[in-house]
């Protein structure tokens, strides 16, 4: 018994119950043997044996009474068991309207994004009609250099460039959570120089010092994770402009553990750290457009990419001193929860602007 229930903490004095109990019947025996046959000294030994056990097992006891009165009663543990079914009971209430906040969240989410896409998309074509019409009323009706008129038509243009980049952003940032993610083998270093050749333009403006160290290959959308690349690359050259001579790596800091960590540094205008929580926000911006263009909707689309990969993304910078923006995905896939693809116009290899 005691080998066979292992988990009860009294075993030994099981065992010394059953050798007292054993040892008083030993000693009944013998009592009925000495009738005819006198062994006493062999009926003596087995009293001092069985008046060992005896009081043997008697300490033990008085040790354990202490423990055996802490011990709850039935009362106490039918009560216990009440209130333990009661609370969960209420656990399950709370978790079925957790549940149903999160589905009420889920679903208000998916109305605000198709809301947001719609709204970007339909808004396309009255820009289109607005900037060409200011471009027609410059051409065909010019005014003087000097006359009011021409400014105004291009403040006209520039606010109409200036919110057909936020269009196309919030585009690109509704397709980042909608897009069906189709995983596959991505050759990083492939991956990078294919960026830095989109954006070979913008760094022949200025001295720029590209350094790209060996990097691993990784399991994710191709087209996703081109968009988060060339979102971070085309950032360190737009903010680092001013540098001469701009210099930008691209390296991974850590393929040690379960993350691959990628890094984005550059030498350029920086940021203050205590606005560091605000980089990834939707329209969040630490510099003014008079300094960098720009939408503020790259970073948040960075963001959620990355996230949508099982992965994080963070920043570490110093005013005027560049900043570095770092990118860690699984090693392995992790189980994401994915959106269906947009029935408009699917998958977007399309960047989104910074």
């Amino acid at each position: 018994f005691v080998r066979r229930r292992e988990d009860l903490s009294f075993g030994p004095i099981f065992v010394m119950f059953g050798v007292f109990i054993m040892a008083c019947g030993l000693t009944h025996v013998m009592d009925i043997w000495t009738l005819w046959y006198p062994d006493f000294w062999l009926d003596g030994w087995l009293r001092l044996f069985t008046a060992g056990v005896s009081i043997g097992t008697a300490i033990m006891l008085w040790r354990l009474i202490p423990i055996a009165l802490s011990l709850p009663s039935p009362e106490s543990l039918s009560r216990a068991n009440i209130e333990l079914k009661a609370e969960i009971t209420r656990r399950k209430q709370y978790e079925a309207e957790l549940r149903a906040l999160n589905s009420q969240m889920k679903q208000q989410i998916d109305e605000l994004e198709s809301l947001s896409y719609a709204i970007s998309h339909d808004v396309r074509g009255p820009l289109r009609h607005i900037e060409g019409f200011a471009r027609a009323l410059a051409d065909k009706h010019p005014a003087p250099p000097d006359h009011p008129a021409q400014r105004y038509i291009e403040r006209i243009r520039a606010s109409v460039h200036h919110l057909s980049d936020i269009v196309e952003g919030l585009l690109a940032f509704s397709r980042a959570s909608r897009t069906e993610m189709r995983r596959e083998h991505c050759d990083m270093n492939t991956l990078i120089a294919e960026v830095a050749e989109e954006l070979a333009p913008d760094m022949d403006s200025h001295v720029v010092e590209l350094k790209v160290g060996a990097l691993p290959d990784v399991q994710a959308d191709p087209k996703l994770l081109y968009q988060v690349f060339y979102n971070l690359m085309a950032n360190a050259v737009k903010y680092s402009r001013d540098r001469a001579p701009a210099v930008i790596e691209v390296d991974c800091i850590d393929d040690s553990g379960d993350d691959l960590v990628f890094r984005i540094r550059d030498n350029g205008a920086g940021f203050d750290m205590q606005y560091a929580g605000k980089l990834f926000g939707v329209f969040q911006r630490l510099h003014h457009s008079s300094e960098f263009e720009g939408t503020g909707i790259g970073l948040a689309n960075v963001k959620r990419i990355v996230e949508r990969h099982g992965g994080r993304v963070w920043a570490t910078g110093e005013t005027n001193a560049g900043a570095s923006f770092f990118v860690a995905l699984p090693r392995r896939v992790r189980a994401a929860v994915e959106r269906s693809a947009d029935p408009f116009t699917g998958a977007s290899d399309v960047p989104a602007l910074a």
